[in-house]
């Protein structure tokens, strides 16, 4: 097998992709780019689920795309959906069809994952120069992504359920002259969100996703160091040529296929909006989609791992950013993560677990409280609900679900099958929810009392675990709350966790 050369094919919710990339040093080069417009997304947009025509259809492309593939050697060929696919009520029979017609496998991306290989990308094209703030747009057919990127760290990001297609969709019936002003009002008060949420020294617009290629040669954007540059002037005059004319003269007079222009002027709409609001001159688009990401991952293992640890380096930020917001002790919740790092780390060759599960435990240790700024008493249901409703890049849906249902059981409340919450994680999900949680039930024993240990030893003997606190003052409070929340970490595994005390003067 070629492991230099590799494809992926993409089924987006307006056109089918194929991308053959070659490894180069620690980049890659595209050697084919091939498309083929299907709209699956208005089957699913307006009917909720994709046709047996269109699922045909489908098939019949890709297996045009698997000879492209067999005329330059290719024999790795991920293959990956996203919206129209993910969202359609049908997806078990079209995935099954998919592979009865082309023998491919098909990894439907949720809209968590789709936005980390975006992200994942916008930092491998972006400028190593680059270190101001700036708002970062992805506009899909079905979603919109918007982050906040300051000091080269995605510090607050946001999904809407708002593509260009999805609103084309939404408002096929109002005419031309009315479209603009429709997606506008429509808009408002979500880009208003956005807008509230920047900070003053934003001072740039990136803008990502497949079509902002178009639209930038539209403008007059020229290729600068690997992005695209648009001047804010370029961009106006052709919002302000278009906004008003007819899907028919919009594709006429710019040459632009009808489901390409379905999609632009909802992205026009949002961009000049937002536009208007920062500071820059000119704006930076990336035509980027989520499956490029998988020819990194083939192509260039370590640059994606390193592409992963970034994402992962963001959600702390994050994380530590909303807990703020939240009005956490920051001292304390420092102490408790420490804590909790430390056992997982001493618990290496019992809980079987990694680094992505070590990141995953820092992340809850930091947001477990944040509940507490509702109500204190019952701040861990409170905290579940928060975690559940955040966005925070580097992280897919159901590691936000294990982080969610990990502060949801910290206190004292267990992990069971009878519960809702619980059951519907995975099988994998459910172990990791409950290893993470009994290792931070010790943490945040260990550290009730706020700050009365100058040093802190775990070791692990036998089938004990043992925790000794050095310290001067009593600890009869973190004995009695470490007596009761150590059972669970006796169910889970198998080991009975100690906690001592050695005096120092």
């Amino acid at each position: 097998m070629n492991k230099k050369i590799t494809a992926v094919i993409e089924i987006a919710s307006n056109e089918l992709r194929l991308k053959i990339g070659e490894k180069r040093g620690e980049g890659y080069r595209l050697v084919e780019s091939l498309s083929y417009p299907l709209s699956l997304g208005k089957d699913t947009f307006h009917y909720g689920k994709i046709s047996f025509e269109s699922i045909c259809k489908a098939a019949e492309i890709i297996n045009g795309f698997l000879q492209v593939t067999k005329e330059y050697g290719v024999e790795q060929i991920s293959t990956i959906a996203t919206t129209a696919v993910r969202e359609a009520s049908n997806r078990e029979y079209i995935l099954d069809q998919i592979k009865v017609k082309t023998g491919l496998d098909v990894n439907v991306a949720d809209d968590s994952t789709e936005k980390n290989y975006i992200d994942m990308l916008m930092f491998n094209m972006l400028p190593k120069k680059h270190s101001g703030s700036a708002v970062v747009i992805h506009l899909g057919s079905g979603n919109i992504f918007i982050s906040l990127l300051e000091n080269a760290c995605l510090t607050y990001t946001t999904t809407m359920k708002t593509g260009g297609l999805r609103l084309s969709e939404m408002f096929e019936v109002i005419s031309a002259e009315k479209f603009t002003g429709v997606i506008k009002e429509y808009l408002k008060p979500f880009i208003d969100g956005i807008i509230s949420a920047l900070p003053e020294t934003v001072g740039e617009i990136i803008l990502t996703g497949y079509d902002v290629e178009l639209i930038s040669r539209l403008c007059g954007g020229r290729v600068v160091d690997k992005v695209i540059e648009i001047n804010k002037s370029g961009f106006t005059a052709f919002y302000k040529q278009t906004k008003e004319l007819s899907v028919k003269d919009l594709s006429e007079k710019y040459k632009i296929d009808i489901e390409k222009q379905e999609i632009i002027m909802p992205a026009l709409v949002i961009y000049n909006r937002i536009l208007k609001h920062i500071k820059a001159d000119k704006i930076i688009a990336m035509p980027i989609t989520a499956g490029e990401a998988l020819l990194v991952k083939r192509l260039n293992p370590s640059v994606y791992r390193g592409l992963e640890e970034r994402l992962e380096e963001n959600a702390v930020v994050a994380a530590w950013k909303i807990a703020k917001k939240y009005q956490i002790d920051r001292e304390h919740t420092e102490e408790v993560e420490s804590c909790a790092l430390l056992i997982y780390d001493r618990l290496k060759k019992v809980h079987g677990l990694g680094k992505r599960e070590r990141f995953l435990l820092s992340l809850t240790a930091i947001l477990h409280n944040t509940g507490k700024f509702i109500n204190h008493k019952t701040h861990y249901i409170h905290s579940y609900n928060i975690i559940r409703g955040l966005d925070i890049t580097g992280i897919n849906s159901e590691e936000r679900e294990i982080i969610a249902c990990v502060a949801l059981f910290h206190s004292s409340l267990s992990p069971n099958m009878d519960r809702e919450d619980y059951g519907r994680l995975s099988q994998n999900g459910r172990a990791v929810c409950s290893k993470l949680c009994a290792i931070l039930r010790l943490a945040t024993a260990v550290n009730i009392g706020y700050g009365k240990y100058e040093n802190i030893n775990v070791k692990l003997k036998a089938n004990e675990l043992i925790i000794t606190l050095d310290t001067y003052k009593d600890i009869d409070l973190e004995k009695l709350i470490f007596s009761k929340k150590s059972k669970l970490f006796a169910d889970v595994y198998g080991i009975k966790a100690v906690l001592r005390k050695r005096s120092v003067i």
